[in-house]
């Protein structure tokens, strides 16, 4: 039985004379599609820029806010161990236990285990997502449902204000649904960006297997190389929508905090309002979204059984390590330094916290969370300005920004030592990593796309850009679970670094391995072998 071949996608083109005698009889083959509904057109542009920000206020909610809510009532409800009722510090060292299935944990364990379960669900649902979108008209509907979800799945956070075991629980599993929900989104968000850039001229390239094959594949390169500015600014563009969404909802945040009579006392309040009115946004321009973004049509899935389809096709892509082996470097690399950033930023915000007092220090806690993002834009697009003028090679940008990750890891290690007075123990600390790191990690982020995307065969955007994420997902929820296992036996948020900082050693070594100008000249070689009959798809006019 012979494997399906990866989906072709067209756009803006002349339908192809192979389709079935079914699509023959209700298109001509020389239809074209109006260019307005092109992804070339500036509208699918700014649709797709529109999606991007619909996720930001929802995501900066859920990834800042919802884990200092659980953090605090885990915190009220929790008890000194060793004794049966005795409340929890706020402030300093806080040694507290909540229980936890069946038994008690340290409370910031609670929360790391949650992400362990959250990051299993979201691997197995993109792994069968990410393996079918590239068929039928399955990417944009899966998006922009999971989208709308992901926000409908915020709204009830304002309605429960109590901090109750039984709230603890309630807000956990809104919590996991929104984590699971996020995996259909992410990666067919993230398979727009190499349409948009093929579209452009990026991926102009011919076939190697005509006469004059050599010099096109040259002169494509040289094409494709001229224009890493525009990938550079499409993929910086569409994280920065993504974080001025997140900065809307973060400021929210802010505003509520710092005028509310309750915020200089305890901000749990203002972090639950802040949730919802992010998970609000996000429903209303997710639905815009759906309105004016082109519909991607793939050829039909060529079987019925679409899990099976999507393990099959999982396995498949992992056979062509062979031929595309730089795709799968970068993506090892990216995934273990995405997994460490992770984990690292979502410990050190319970450890900003702790150092700052749990209640006490929520103000400072908004305003942090805020300016995280906002410099994170600030350092993304900062990059864009830079990387046409300075005579940087792209590689050597992300051996720039790992260093300084790599720095800031360390310096948290440091605090594992009881007798130093440093390791992010004084709130001086983390404003200073806050000014170092956030742009680093943006900028890296948007460099990886682009790279990424620079080195994908044609027709497999989804699918590859669902394996870094799949990956990601796959082995994410291992980091979570041992700083989980760390924490609750070292009461100490500075051991759960240590693993981190492995982590992000073993990625450098895989950026140090992975070959960005022969992973070009490999993405600029067609994929072949395709099925006879496979239908080559197009960009549909929607009936609005």
């Amino acid at each position: 039985m012979s494997t399906p071949d990866a989906p072709k996608l067209e756009y803006d083109e002349t339908i192809p004379s192979s389709l079935t005698k079914n699509v023959e009889a209700s298109v001509t083959s020389d239809t074209k599609i109006p260019d307005k509904h092109s992804l070339r057109s500036r509208r699918a542009l700014w649709a797709w820029l529109i999606v991007c920000f619909s996720t930001g206020p929802t995501d900066g909610v859920a990834s800042r806010y919802v884990p200092a809510v659980l953090q605090s009532v885990a915190n009220a409800v929790g008890h000194v161990p060793g004794t049966a009722n005795q409340p929890c510090a706020t402030r300093g060292k806080i040694v507290c236990v909540v229980p936890f299935g069946g038994r008690t944990v340290d409370y910031n364990s609670y929360i790391l285990y949650l992400q362990a379960i959250s990051r299993s669900i979201e691997g197995a649902l993109t792994l069968l997502i990410s393996g079918v979108a590239d068929y039928g008209n399955y990417r944009k509907t899966f998006m922009i449902i999971s989208i709308v979800l992901f926000g409908a799945f915020a709204l009830p956070f304002a309605s429960f204000t109590e901090k109750t075991y039984h709230n603890l629980v309630t807000y956990a599993s809104l919590w996991l649904t929104m984590s699971a929900v996020s995996a259909a989104y992410a990666p067919l968000e993230s398979s727009y960006l190499p349409l948009f850039m093929r579209e452009s001229g990026w991926f102009d390239r011919p076939d190697a297997r005509d006469a004059n094959a050599n010099q096109d594949l040259e002169d494509g390169e040289r094409r494709l190389k001229g224009n890493i500015a525009f990938g550079t600014r499409a993929s910086v563009l569409s994280l920065v929508a993504g974080n001025l969404g997140s900065i809307l909802s973060l400021l929210i945040g802010v505003i509520i905090a710092n005028t509310s009579k309750s915020g200089a006392r305890d901000g749990y309040r203002s972090f639950l309002v802040a949730i919802t009115a992010g998970g609000a946004v996000t429903v209303v321009l997710g639905a815009i979204g759906w309105v004016f973004l082109p519909s991607v049509r793939g050829p039909p899935a060529p079987s019925r059984n679409l899990p099976f389809l999507a393990l099959k096709n999982q396995y498949n892509l992992l056979k062509s390590f062979r031929r595309y082996p730089e795709p799968f470097k970068l993506c090892i690399g990216w995934v273990l330094w995405n997994t460490a950033n992770s984990n690292f930023q979502s410990v050190l915000g319970l450890a900003f916290r702790e150092v700052t007092g749990l209640g006490s220090g929520d103000r400072l806690y908004t305003v942090y969370s805020f300016l995280t993002i906002l410099l994170a834009s600030l350092g993304s697009l900062t990059w864009m300005l830079l990387y046409p003028t300075l005579p940087l090679a792209l590689k050597s940008y992300a051996y720039l920004f790992l260093s300084i990750h790599l720095l800031c890891t360390l310096w948290g290690t440091l605090g594992i030592n009881s007798a130093l007075p440093i390791g992010f123990k004084h709130p001086a600390e983390f404003w200073v990593e806050l000014a170092v790191l956030s742009p680093a990690t943006s900028a890296l982020r948007a460099l990886n796309r682009v790279m990424y995307a620079a080195v994908l065969p044609r027709g497999r955007e989804a699918h590859f850009t669902g394996l870094e994420i799949t990956l990601g997902l796959a082995t994410g929820w291992v980091g979570p679970l041992v700083q989980s296992v760390i924490q609750d036996r070292t009461h100490n948020l500075r051991w759960p670094m240590l693993p981190n900082l492995f982590l992000l050693a073993v990625a450098v070594g895989f950026y140090l391995w992975f070959d960005l100008d022969k992973g070009i000249r490999e993405a600029m070689v067609p994929w072949e072998g395709a099925d006879e009959g496979v239908v080559e798809g197009s960009v549909v006019e929607e009936k609005i």
